[in-house]
């Protein structure tokens, strides 16, 4: 290294376009070191080789490699080596392409969601809710089904629970919460219910999975209503959907379905839910 310029660390600084800082913590941890001391005042001076070196650390950042990985490029040197961790860097490259794909892809249906729902804040107006007879579709849910407190609140850690489920399993929520109720609304104990909560998750999701389960598709009176569902707006709606089945000639064919038509984010403000109760029907 004969007749090598050398620099102080503030020249430096300024030739690569980096911090002081940063080349201290570059010493620190063992990625470049001033290769010069100074016998007399024992000053610490980078040479050219060093500023290369720097330049391929930033070089490789810009790569998004760790400091770590960085760290091997440069002690392993030669092209093999570098051109497995390359390789490597391109592979988890690719992955992280496919995995912000599909946040993608779940951002596109939340904004459908939220959509749907500003759709069906246009029709409220002045009704408290809205009656319809729909045809609705076969849905795969995951479920949690068993006795407990009726109520939102209680039922916040158990779909908290069934979320962490369907995510161990590698499945994907697609869909609006619901509860199922397997006893009659306007006589059942709140504080002991027998309550089935479930999420809806893509339809390729095993059959043969313990939590995962159909619900029938068919013929639904459904009643949409906004605020936070409770005892006294629970019977409300779901005497006004038996007295329309009975009036236009349909019979009860199943338990009804509390259907939670709100974005995750909107359930910290009870003034956003919308709740849509199906009652399963048929032609008596």
């Amino acid at each position: 290294m004969l007749h090598d310029q050398l620099y102080t660390i503030g020249h430096t600084a300024r030739i690569c376009g980096i911090s002081i800082q940063t080349l201290r913590y570059y010493d620190k941890i063992g990625l470049v070191h001033p290769s010069h001391t100074d016998n007399q005042s024992n000053y610490r001076y980078y040479s050219n080789r060093d500023i290369l070196q720097i330049k391929v650390v930033q070089d490789m950042k810009r790569l998004h490699f760790s400091l770590d990985q960085i760290g091997q490029i440069i002690s392993s040197g030669g092209l093999e080596g570098l051109m497995a961790v390359m390789r490597d860097k391109h592979n988890e490259t690719k992955d992280e392409i496919e995995r912000l794909r599909q946040t993608a892809v779940s951002i596109e249906k939340r904004m459908d969601q939220i959509e749907s729902l500003l759709r069906v804040n246009e029709k409220f107006g002045t009704a408290d809710f809205l009656i319809d007879l729909k045809s609705l579709p076969a849905r795969t849910v995951a479920f949690d089904r068993r006795r407990s407190e009726c109520g939102m609140e209680a039922s916040i850690v158990r779909f908290t629970g069934l979320f962490g489920t369907i995510e161990s399993h590698g499945l994907a929520s697609q869909g609006f919460m619901m509860t199922i109720y397997h006893e009659n609304i306007l006589t059942f104990d709140r504080s002991d219910s027998d309550l089935e909560l479930c999420i809806p998750v893509s339809g390729g999701a095993p059959a043969s999975l313990p939590f995962i389960r159909v619900i029938p598709g068919g013929t639904y009176i459904t009643a949409v209503y906004s605020g936070t569902p409770n005892e006294e707006s629970c019977k409300k709606i779901y005497r006004e959907l038996t007295d329309w089945a009975r009036t236009h000639g349909y019979c009860e064919s199943g338990p009804a379905i509390e259907q939670y038509l709100v974005d995750l984010s909107q359930m910290l403000d009870p003034d956003e839910y919308i709740v849509e109760l199906q009652l399963p029907v048929t032609k008596c």
